[in-house]
């Protein structure tokens, strides 16, 4: 590596070149948002160049023997010389990011890149400097920067430098900014702090003209516990590089990063600069507008942008959730990193297995030592590997980060013909629930938990892994791990309406599974089962005769209706005529509002709508007729009758559909009757209360992860619970009244906090809170009562909030209080004083007539009564113990309700 010294002044004016670009004006900070030079509103949509300027342990697989870059600097010089490691660490400069990388970007929809730089390719380290105080720039590190410039000018993006290792290195984390702890850290040593503040000086002098430059992130990560015990000194050193920029570049953006990460902003506020944004970092952990709460009280307490600066690192799922909030509260972000050896990331790196036996060497997993030349050779095709042109693009992870937050339609991962072979592994772009459906998809914090089992292919929740089925064609791939009601969607098409026989490549144990295929949101088989076949490797090929596939564009849907085998492909052989076969009915199922039902056939229909009579179908749910109003060709797909009516369904009812006629006909042929055809019910799941609701069974899932549950009759518990998540249930409250409410909880802290909530899905009201006591282990498990609360006939949603701290919930259950009466909401009665502590004065001069007043305790024992004389009572409340009370006031027709506390 070859250093260039010049000094301070001479570089200043060689480099002080003014180029506008095409760039619309600065980025500047304006209110709460980042605006261009037009005032118009900009969300950065980038990525971080990673491990290019500075490598870090776990993207060189170094991690536990040489997490840091002068680390394993140092392990290739003792192998192969300092001259060679130069020349590596050159040709890797050269080669891991280049104009291909950014145009890359821009064509897939990113509008900025954040370059993630390591201060010793600008400038010495202080103990390097041959006069103590002095500032030897390296040329090295600006021409990289003036090239990644040149490209982001091209292609219009923005480019944002972040000074990723700053000198001494400024966190504990090591692997982060190459921190050598044998050495005086940025915050022990002020020839580091004065050396940081010079540099940026520098940086701002030369590009400060510079309107494709979208801003300053001037520490990243800082990862320090100061002696003070707070942040000023990193407020004082920020505001130091603040100033020095400030006199020589007046017009950009100053990103300021927090300590812990990036996320305490302790002491750093309020802003020292009227163009400043706050950035912080993301990662494992919640993806709700409630996670972002505390930010965006910053924003809002301040004034000022925010910008999500780093985020990654986790499933495709958790990345479209995450910039979903963040957009819609206007964040922009940037995702880390654009490429390693790992699927979610938009480049996969190819591990070589020289690099990888070198590695194996350092860790003592192979004894024989490298020559110099190998060891050369195995890094120079690692850096090679970095070359976009030599990277996997994860089309998945792109897609999951620039589409998907804007729309819940899908897309093709390749177009496919019915014929096939359809690899299982290439399912639709799309979100989770609307491309398929798997039950683990995202790490959202604690106990470490993999998203995609096999780790192989897609950054997706469906588990694939590398596939060896020499006997078969193959892409390299299958999917495992499969579970009872996942399934996947892929865009196939056919040429013409005709039956087919499926043919499905798979492997299992001894168990096997069980399955049905749909079309356009029509089955097309009923369960059929795939046999074991005695290894997860072992593969067999199972057919299925007479499947009617329509012609056209088809999203074809492979449901797990019992898990355990591996799936490899899928192809329809053996077109042949339909006439071959009778007109009859394959399945029938409900619309997801439960107001038409929707009959499968084996044929295209030709009779129109008005030949055919809605007499000559039966309807019935749970055994009561439904009068059939309609019935006619679905327009979208030839073989599907539409059957309407005006009865409400739930999703508890068995419903089938019986057709005796001649009025529905294929060309020459009647549709054969059927009798008590099973309806598939399609309605959201509705819990009848009172009752007992299994903590999974929810409709949403906002924060929470599920884990095997110890518990009497086991199953699944939510767990990791943060502030803000919550789970919905949908129900069926049978009668209005006061309920008692219990839930099953573990927890090991004593802070937690739940809110029951009652709503139409959108809007919630607040009915009780749990302040949950420890029990001791996050297995053990106990049953706690909360307050009483009043539910009203009919559907609605329940919603259970998380207040505060962490707790696991298997179950709650909600009892009908036997005698409770009609609530009104007009509760015209006052009490006081609230807390109490030996009696209770309750006037009830706007709820006459009212004859006898209530007290009962948090399990609904009535625990005080009295009769009401006159406007006002006085109920003596000594003796009882502190806590949640419910006053009930009754006239003998109507009752209303109020809660108080009593605290001796």
């Amino acid at each position: 590596m070859i250093r260039i010294f010049i000094h301070s002044a001479f570089f200043i004016f060689l480099t002080g070149i003014i180029f506008n670009g095409n760039a619309q004006g600065f980025l500047r900070a304006d209110g709460k948002k980042i605006v261009n030079g037009q005032g118009q509103n900009i969300i950065l949509r980038g990525i971080g160049t990673g491990n290019w300027m500075l490598m870090e342990g776990y993207m060189m697989k170094t991690e536990g023997v040489a997490g840091t870059q002068h680390e394993i600097k140092s392990k290739l010089e003792e192998l192969m010389g300092k001259d060679k490691t130069n020349e590596f660490f050159s040709y890797w400069l050269d080669n891991h990011f280049t104009k291909a990388d950014v145009d890359s970007m821009k064509a897939w929809g990113f509008n900025s890149v954040r370059v993630a730089m390591h201060y010793k390719w600008f400038t010495l380290p202080v103990e390097e400097e041959l006069i103590p105080g002095n500032n030897t720039w390296v040329l090295k590190g600006f021409k990289l920067i003036d090239n990644l410039l040149d490209w982001c000018k091209t292609n219009q993006m923005y480019l944002i430098l972040d000074l990723h290792g700053a000198p001494g290195g400024q966190g504990k984390n090591a692997d982060i900014s190459d921190y050598d702890p044998k050495k005086p850290s940025l915050w022990e040593s002020q020839a580091n702090k004065d050396k940081t503040v010079a540099l940026w000086k520098q940086i701002a002098t030369r590009y400060s003209n510079e309107p494709w430059i979208g801003g300053y992130d001037l520490i990243n990560e800082t990862n320090w516990t100061f002696p003070e015990g707070n942040n000023t000194q990193l407020r004082q050193l920020l505001v130091r590089i603040t100033e020095a920029i400030r006199q020589v570049d007046k017009n950009r953006i100053i990103f300021i990063e927090g300590n812990n990460f990036a996320n305490d902003f302790s002491g750093l506020t309020p802003p020292w600069d009227n163009n400043l944004v706050y950035s912080f970092h993301k990662y494992w952990s919640g993806t709700t507008a409630n996670d972002l709460d505390w930010v965006l009280k910053l924003r809002n307490e301040h004034n000022v942008p925010l910008w999500l600066g780093e985020s990654g690192e986790n499933s495709n799922t958790w990345h479209t959730e995450l910039i979903t909030t963040c957009e819609k509260n206007n964040i922009g972000w940037s995702w880390w990193p654009v490429k390693k050896n790992g699927i979610n990331n938009p480049l996969f790196v190819t591990l070589n297995k020289e690099y990888e036996d070198l590695v194996k060497y350092w860790k003592g997993e192979i004894t024989t030592k490298p020559s110099g030349i190998q060891t050369f050779n195995a890094v120079k095709q690692w850096a090679d590997n970095h070359k976009i042109a030599n990277c996997r693009v994860q089309y998945d992870v792109i897609d999951a980060m620039i589409r998907q937050p804007h729309t819940n339609e899908t897309r093709p991962y390749r177009q496919c013909r019915i014929t096939g072979p359809v690899f299982f592994s290439e399912f639709d772009f799309g979100k989770n629930g609307i491309a398929y459906s798997d039950k683990d998809f995202g790490h959202y914090g604690g106990a470490w938990s993999a998203w995609n089992t096999g780790w192989g292919q897609r950054n997706d929740g469906v588990d694939i892994e590398t596939c060896n089925d020499p006997g078969n064609v193959s892409n390299g791939y299958n999917v495992g791990w499969t579970e009872d009601g996942e399934w996947m969607q892929y865009s196939v098409k056919a040429d013409s309406t005709a039956l087919y026989t499926l043919n499905i490549r798979h492997a299992s144990g001894t168990g096997g599974s069980k399955f049905k295929i749909e079309a356009n949101g029509v089955e097309l088989t009923t369960e059929r089962s795939l046999p074991g076949t005695g290894g997860w490797q072992n593969w067999q090929t199972a057919n299925f005769e007479n499947i009617l596939i329509p012609a056209g564009n088809i999203k074809l849907k492979y449901l797990i209706i019992k898990g355990g085998s591996n799936l490899s492909n899928f192809k329809f052989l053996n077109p042949k005529s339909a006439s071959s076969v009778q007109f009859q009915a394959a399945s029938a199922s409900t619309s997801d509002d439960g107001f038409r039902i929707y009959v499968n056939l084996n044929k295209d229909i030709t009779s129109s709508d008005g030949e055919m009579s809605a007499n000559d179908f039966s309807v019935k749910a749970n055994g009561n007729q439904i009068t059939v109003l309609s019935v006619k060709k679905d327009p979208s797909t030839s073989n599907v009758l539409i059957l309407e009516h005006k009865s409400t369904l739930y999703s508890i009812n068995g419903i089938t559909v019986t057709y005796s006629g001649a009025s529905v006909k294929s060309k020459t042929q009647e549709l054969q009757a059927f009798s008590n055809l099973s309806v598939k019910n399609n309605l959201p799941l509705i819990h009848g209360i009172p009752g007992k609701i299994e903590a999974e069974a929810f409709e949403v899932n906002a924060g929470f992860s599920l884990e095997n549950c110890s518990d009497v009759n086991g199953g699944k518990n939510t767990a990791y619970a943060s502030p803000g998540d919550y789970l919905d249930y949908r129900v069926h409250v049978t009668k209005s009244g006061m309920y008692s409410l219990n839930y099953r909880l573990s927890t090991l802290y004593s802070n937690s906090q739940v809110i029951f909530q009652v709503g139409d899905g959108i809007n919630f009201t607040s009915a009780d809170t749990l302040a949950i006591s420890s029990t001791g282990g996050w297995q053990n498990w106990r049953t706690q009562t909360s307050s009483l609360v009043y539910l009203k006939e009919g559907f609605q949603f329940i919603r259970i909030l998380v207040k505060q701290g962490e707790h696991n919930l298997n179950w709650f259950q909600l009892d009908f209080i036997t005698g409770s009466k009609s609530i009104r909401k007009d509760t015209g009665f006052r009490y006081y004083p609230n807390p109490a502590k030996d009696q209770l004065v309750v006037r009830v001069e706007d709820y006459l007539p009212a004859t006898s007043l209530k007290i009962l305790n948090s399990t609904g024992k009535l625990v005080r009564y009295a009769m009401v004389e006159g406007s006002q009572t006085v109920i003596d409340i000594s003796g009882l113990k502190n806590g949640m009370y419910l006053l009930l006031i009754e006239n003998g027709e109507q009752s209303a309700t109020g809660k108080f506390i009593i605290s001796n």
